[in-house]
């Protein structure tokens, strides 16, 4: 494919940007706030992978926002120069997009966030102060003095952040912003922060640096800002004379799922609310919506959709989808899987990471793979995304791979998971290992149920055993009557057992999903997946019971408690053979704790 639309070069206030592929600003807390070696790091693997522009991190431009990226001292300037002296060489354009988080800050001195109003923000929960006059010129200040830093560190533009429901949209919305002074009340009060933010950017850094705004409904229904509020914000931006680009996104803190969208919503799921904004100005516009491929890039640009395509998430995954793509190798693009348990949860849990690429914020410590001097013997047993990732990295250095797989199929418990509500995406990951234990010509045997017999014929080096965990299955409903009962116990706290309970609703079941914690899906909440589930569910009326010691009696009990499955191990090491365990044989988890579990294993040689 020749992708001639996504790869033609594009300007921008007289920049030329090499392609329409965006990278667009993501919290990844890398570098606990600074410019680290590990950070320039993960820009630059992805930089050699072909994009065309990275918007850096939402930067905090005052110590009344503790982000995941500080722009509050000069010292920043030299950190941008070593990060653009590594980046050079690729040819990709730089900007660096400011902000502030608003009531939903951590301030530095431990004082209280600010904000428009004394309202208290989703997450902190704590009453803000509303901003004073004076405090509204220093934030003013902030934001061009940011600007003026990352111009000087040798950025090649700047985008200044409108969204999300943070700081300026507090402003914006009549829903958080109930002042009585001349930011507060008409429409044309609500944006002047915005405005002034903007224009003093734009005079900090004069008229030849590129400039946008990232904007975009809070999809929080009436009372929130607007996809057409966006647009008149836009219009009015642009009269100025002060922007050159609009970046679109969706969502808010008080929707955080929307922001980035698990595997539950569809390609394309925020395009519908930045059409009224594509159609509002004449400028290039980026979009975003949990796109994979380039392949849709270049249909949307074709398409006259958008100017350039945010594939944030899927550089995470593969920082070389472009390349690979350009390549033909299309297949060998490792799939970002929207589980948001490494992207979002990673981040909420404090710094970034990758479900199915463990070397993500971790490039200096995941070097390429070399072809190691020795070969040896693997044998893997049990074929799910830990054993395939093991099979994978061990033929990768060279080795003489063997993978033994019980089922007719590999991809383990995750192509049951698969077959549940929304989780279809799952199956991408254990499609393109499968793909890959071909291309590197690992030996498979699938319906063979390994034995110690068996495994000392294969004659290995190394023994990895990756066999999962029980207590997740699907069950097997055919005999139950139209109007049975059921109730699905979450003693795991993963999403298995929302999983479940959808997928036994939707079935025709009267489903009671119970868990004796607080909440179901505990360990899931930081990936901003439960509450689309719970929503789902609502509509199947699934009755949800907290701190449940004994559920309630029905048709059919599932208790979900992922427990090891490793029944040869002991007896291997008994032989005198040398074994690993790995992902749910040693520790139930996830796709993301099984293939990083893989990157774990020394292969010797």
């Amino acid at each position: 494919m020749s992708y001639e639309h996504v790869l033609a070069p594009i300007e921008i206030n007289g920049l030329e940007i090499k392609n329409r592929v965006v990278r667009t600003a993501h919290g990844t807390n890398i570098g606990q706030g600074r410019i680290t070696d590990e950070l320039i790091a993960y820009h630059e693997a992805r930089a050699a992978g072909g994009c065309g522009l990275t918007v850096l991190e939402a930067a905090s431009v005052h110590p009344t926002d503790m982000g995941t990226l500080w722009l509050h001292g000069a010292s920043v300037v030299d950190d941008y120069r070593r990060l653009m002296d590594r980046l050079a060489p690729y040819n990709m354009a730089v900007f660096q997009q400011l902000g502030h988080l608003g009531y939903e800050g951590v301030t530095a001195d431990g004082g209280p966030p600010w904000s428009a109003s004394e309202l208290a923000g989703p997450s902190i929960r704590r009453p803000a102060k509303a901003m004073a006059q004076d405090d509204i010129d220093e934030l003013v200040d902030a934001f061009a003095q940011a600007a003026r830093w990352s111009v000087e560190g040798g950025l090649h533009g700047v985008e200044v952040h409108i969204a999300h429901g943070y700081l300026l949209q507090q402003f914006m919305s009549p829903a958080t912003n109930q002042r009585t002074d001349r930011y507060g009340g008409s429409w044309e009060n609500r944006i002047r922060l915005a405005r002034e933010v903007v224009g003093a950017v734009r005079e900090a850094i004069g008229p030849e640096t590129p400039m946008g705004v990232r904007v975009g409904s809070e999809a929080v229904g009436d009372g929130g800002v607007t996809e057409h509020d966006c647009a008149e914000l836009v219009k009015v931006l642009t009269d100025d004379g002060l922007i050159d680009y609009v970046n679109l996104t969706y969502g808010s803190c008080l929707r955080p799922h929307k922001i980035m969208g698990g595997m539950h919503e569809p390609p394309g799921y925020e395009l519908e609310a930045a059409a009224p904004v594509v159609a509002a100005v004449d400028l290039p516009v980026i979009v975003t919506g949990r796109f994979r491929t380039l392949a849709e890039a270049d249909q949307l640009i074709a398409d006259r959709v958008a100017d350039m395509v945010g594939l944030t998430r899927a550089h995470i995954a593969d920082p070389d989808l472009v390349a690979k793509s350009i390549e033909g190798r299309e297949a060998e693009v490792r799939p970002c899987i929207a589980g948001n348990d490494g992207c979002v949860g990673g981040l909420n849990r404090g710094r970034l990471s990758c479900a199915v690429n463990p070397a993500v914020g971790r490039e200096l410590d995941f070097p390429p793979p070399e072809t190691s001097p020795q070969t040896r013997r693997i044998v893997v047993v049990g074929g799910g995304p830990g054993g395939m990732e093991a099979a994978r990295l061990a033929a990768v250095q060279g080795h003489d791979v063997v993978l033994f797989e019980a089922r007719n199929r590999l991809g383990g418990a995750v192509r049951q998971a698969q077959e549940l509500p929304t989780r279809a995406l799952l199956g991408d990951i254990c499609d393109w290992q499968e793909r890959e234990l071909s291309r590197l010509g690992v030996d498979v045997r699938l319906n063979q149920t390994a034995d110690v017999q068996s495994i000392t014929a294969a004659r290995p080096d190394l023994i990895v055993m990756a066999t999962g965990a029980t207590g997740a299955e699907i069950p097997d409903i055919s005999m139950m009557p139209k109007d049975a009962t059921a109730v699905v116990d979450d003693r795991f706290g993963g999403y298995e057992a929302l999983g479940l309970a959808e997928w036994l609703a939707t079935q025709g079941l009267a489903v009671t999903l119970t868990t004796p914690g607080r909440r179901v899906a505990a360990n899931a909440l930081l990936d901003l997946v439960v509450q689309p589930a719970l929503e789902r569910m609502q509509a199947h009326e699934v009755e949800i019971r907290t701190k449940v010691e004994i559920p309630p009696e029905a048709d059919l009990t599932l208790t979900v408690a992922k427990h090891p499955h490793d029944p040869l191990s002991a007896d291997l090491t008994a032989a005198n053979l040398n074994v690993q365990v790995i992902g749910d044989a040693r520790t139930p988890g996830s796709i993301l704790t099984a293939i990083a579990d893989a990157h774990t294993i020394d292969f010797g040689g």
